[in-house]
């Protein structure tokens, strides 16, 4: 089983506050899972390729579609605009200047 200080010592590794009444709590379900993961690692595995999925699922694609939409009303509810685009204010920087 973990020890408490390993549980102390995770919690503290994972910035996670852990109150000493929720400490064995923590210490039991964490053992199990290793234990559970101690369990799979025995599993002989080496048949088994390693994108073998039992999924049936696949990918669904679709047209890439263009639509055209009409700008001028946002357009011209802008305060700046250049050449029919927005105009923002410069917000990239070179370090070097």
């Amino acid at each position: 089983m973990i020890s408490e200080e390993e549980i102390r010592n995770i919690a503290k590794l994972s910035y996670l506050e852990v109150k000493d009444e929720e400490i064995e709590e923590i210490r039991n379900k964490f053992s199990s899972i290793l234990e559970y993961v101690k369990k799979l690692q025995e599993l002989n595995v080496s048949d088994i390729l390693e994108t073998a999925n039992l999924s049936t699922s696949e990918n669904v694609f679709r047209g890439d579609v263009g639509k055209e939409k009409d700008v001028e009303p946002l357009l011209n509810a802008l305060s700046r605009k250049k050449d029919n685009y927005m105009q923002v204010k410069k917000i990239l920087y070179n370090e070097d200047n």
